[in-house]
C-alpha cells in the first residue's frame, strides 16, 4: 500500500506539470477571444473550462496507474451509475441538503437576518426552464467536484495516509481552490469563508468514507449548492444590514451552520469508530 503512491508520484508530478502548462498556454490564447475570460473565475464558463481541464489530468493520471488502482478509481468514480441504487441515494441526501439549506434561511427571517418576498414566487413559472438548466449544472458540477476531490485526490493520499490525514489534506486543497487567484486568503481576510469550506469538505469526505460511493456526498454536495442557484434566479430573500454576529448571508461562513457541520463530522466518524470496533470484535471471536 505505502508503495503504489511512491510508485505514482512521478505521474503525479507530471500531471500537475502539464496542468500547469495548460492553463497557461489556454488563459492567453481564451484572451484574444474574450478580454474578460478567467479560467480562475469562481463560477461561469472559466470555471466549467478549468474543471474540464482538471478532468481530463485527472484521466491522464489514472491511465498511468497500475490497472488494479485506475480500476478502482473507475469503479469509485463512474461505474457507481450502473448501480440501480445511485440515483436513490443521490436524490435523497439532494432533498434533504437542500431542504435544510432553505429550513436555515426560514430559521434566518424570525431574528431578522433577512425578510423573505413571497411575491418572488410568481416568478417561478417563467423560470422553470432556467431552473431545471441549473439542475443539470449542478448535478454535474457536483459529480465533478466530488470526483476530482474524493474520488481522486482523497483516493490517491489514502494510498500511503491514514484515512483522517487524507480527508484533512484533502478538505484544505478544497477550501484553497475556492479562491484561485489568492489562496492564502482563505487562511487569512476570508477565514470565515476557509473554515467553513474547509469544515465542508471535512464533512463530505465523511461521508464518503462512511458510505463508500460518490452518490451521498454528491446529493449533499448538489442538495446545499441548487438552492443558490434558485435564489440567484429567483430573488426570495434580502438581506438585512444589522444581522448578528453569527450570521453570514453566505451560510458558508455563518457560525451555526459550521457547528452543525462539526457536529456531523464527529457523528459519522464516531459511527464509523464503533462500527469498525465492532467488525473487529467478530473477527476476534471468529
Amino acid at each position: 500500500m505505502h508503495t503504489q503512491l511512491i510508485g505514482n508520484r512521478g505521474p503525479i508530478a507530471i500531471s500537475a506539470l502539464s496542468l500547469c502548462i495548460s492553463f497557461h498556454c489556454l488563459q492567453p490564447l481564451a484572451l484574444t477571444c474574450d478580454p474578460t475570460f478567467s479560467l480562475l473565475a469562481g463560477r461561469g464558463i472559466g470555471k466549467i473550462a478549468l474543471i474540464l481541464m482538471v478532468l481530463v489530468h485527472c484521466g491522464l493520471l489514472v491511465a498511468s496507474m497500475r490497472q488494479s488502482l485506475a480500476r478502482r478509481w473507475c469503479a469509485i468514480n463512474v461505474q457507481f451509475f450502473g448501480a440501480t441504487t445511485w440515483l436513490r441515494s443521490f436524490a435523497g441526501m439532494f432533498l434533504l441538503f437542500a431542504l435544510l439549506h432553505a429550513a436555515m434561511l426560514v430559521a434566518a427571517s424570525q431574528p431578522h437576518c433577512i425578510t423573505i418576498d413571497s411575491q418572488a414566487l410568481t416568478l417561478i413559472p417563467s423560470k422553470l426552464g432556467s431552473l431545471f438548466f441549473g439542475l443539470v449544472t449542478v448535478f454535474f458540477l457536483a459529480w465533478t467536484e466530488e470526483l476530482i476531490f474524493r474520488g481522486t485526490i482523497f483516493f490517491i493520499l489514502s494510498q500511503r495516509l491514514s484515512v483522517m490525514s487524507s480527508m484533512l489534506i484533502t478538505s484544505g486543497i478544497f477550501a484553497l481552490s475556492h479562491n484561485l487567484i489568492n489562496p492564502l486568503a482563505m487562511v487569512i481576510s476570508q477565514w470565515r469563508l476557509g473554515l467553513g469550506l474547509f469544515l465542508l469538505g471535512l464533512f463530505l469526505n465523511t461521508l464518503f468514507v462512511a458510505t463508500g460511493t460518490l452518490a451521498y456526498s454528491m446529493g449533499a454536495h448538489a442538495g446545499l449548492v441548487y438552492i443558490k442557484v434558485i435564489l440567484r434566479r429567483i430573488p426570495l430573500i434580502a438581506y438585512t444590514q444589522e444581522a448578528p454576529w453569527w450570521f453570514n448571508a453566505d451560510l458558508r461562513q455563518c457560525l451555526v451552520v459550521q457547528a452543525l457541520f462539526f457536529i456531523g463530522i464527529v457523528g459519522m466518524l464516531s459511527v464509523l469508530q464503533r462500527t469498525r470496533g465492532l467488525r473487529q470484535e467478530r473477527i476476534e471471536c471468529n
